[in-house]
């Protein structure tokens, strides 16, 4: 395992089993997280015998930057090569007063929902702890600033790849490293009712979203397939659990479908689920995809016709800003090398 995949007290165990001292480790943390440094070589206050055994033993993930596109609102998607040729993407969306970066969790994706680029690729693989936490080290060495922000909203799902998306959030998230705060890592889901289980088990306290885009079974099945495996009532039920134990409310993502999703009839219904646990709606713009001809984003006037059936609810609903779909970056845009050479 490259040494960005360890939690802190796994590389204290490494550097005692290497014949060092625990303090090396909370040192090495301190270069690696801190000081941004990548080679064992440099790591000047470490002993030479044990940087020689941490070369033989572990290293850095050999990943580049392939591709660097620079969206006119001011986020940047950065196209990494992985070390098996593999590439995915992740983005880097500054604010007033945070730096958030969207990162990816597989190379691929195996629900194949109809709106999203990345499922059209299939499943390619998982990537490791150490790949995704290697994402927010380059996004930050890139952007010159600390990432504050990290949401698990790129390539892939991330509950998939739970036990790994879990390893990398407590690695970006411990106070003496990234300092990513938990309440700052967001990750998303379709509604993987076994992942979601497996988190409320787990008592995990990161921020918890789902993209629902339809509430009903049989229309959210015919553009995301894992509907028909994780059906809505069941993911309803397990996330009043989820809710309940952590005290925390869930953030509905709702990518907005021209003559799809967007009636009245569909607002009542949302209104309906959203209303019988803690949430936040998220309306989203539907994003063009690589290579479709398609007319599904709604217009100006019709999305606030949408959210304005909102106004009295008992919970908040936003229309969210889109970011980077210039660079083809935004939600349901990203695809890799696949579709950014022609950017």
């Amino acid at each position: 395992m490259n040494v960005t995949g360890y939690r802190p007290d796994e590389l204290k165990d490494l550097i005692v089993s290497l014949g060092g001292k625990k303090y090396s480790a909370k040192q090495i943390w301190n270069w690696i997280y801190r000081k941004s440094v990548n080679d064992f070589s440099l790591m000047s206050d470490i002993p030479a015998g044990l940087r020689e055994k941490l070369k033989e033993n572990t290293g850095f993930e050999k990943i580049n930057i392939s591709g660097i596109y620079e969206s006119l609102d001011g986020s940047v998607k950065l196209l990494l090569e992985l070390s098996d040729n593999n590439s995915v993407e992740c983005v880097i969306i500054p604010e007033t007063n945070r730096l958030t970066l969207c990162v990816s969790s597989q190379a691929g994706c195996r629900y194949g929902c109809k709106f999203c680029a990345t499922g059209k690729l299939g499943f390619i693989r998982n990537l490791t702890a150490s790949e995704i936490v290697s994402q927010i080290l380059i996004a930050s060495d890139y952007a010159q600033k600390r990432i504050t922000n990290v949401v698990y909203m790129g390539m892939g799902e991330p509950f998939d790849n739970y036990d790994e998306v879990i390893r990398s959030a407590d690695i970006i998230s411990d106070d003496s490293g990234l300092a990513v705060g938990k309440r700052k890592i967001t990750i998303s889901t379709f509604g993987h009712i076994d992942g979601v289980k497996r988190y409320i088990d787990d008592d995990i306290r990161y921020k918890l979203a789902v993209s629902l885009h339809n509430p009903f079974d049989r229309e959210r099945s015919s553009i995301m397939p894992g509907n028909k495996k994780y059906g809505i009532s069941e993911l309803f039920e397990v996330l009043k659990l989820y809710t309940k134990k952590s005290n925390r409310k869930v953030v509905f993502e709702y990518v907005l479908i021209k003559g799809f999703n967007d009636t009245e009839r569909h607002a009542k219904e949302l209104i309906r689920l959203l209303e019988k646990l803690p949430s936040k709606l998220n309306l989203i713009k539907y994003h063009h995809l690589p290579d479709e001809n398609d007319n599904n984003a709604l217009s100006e006037e019709d999305t606030l016709a949408f959210l304005s059936r909102f106004r009295r609810v008992n919970f908040p609903a936003v229309f969210r800003k889109s970011r980077g779909e210039d660079i083809r970056a935004a939600c349901g845009q990203l695809a890799a090398d696949h579709f950014s050479e022609r950017i």
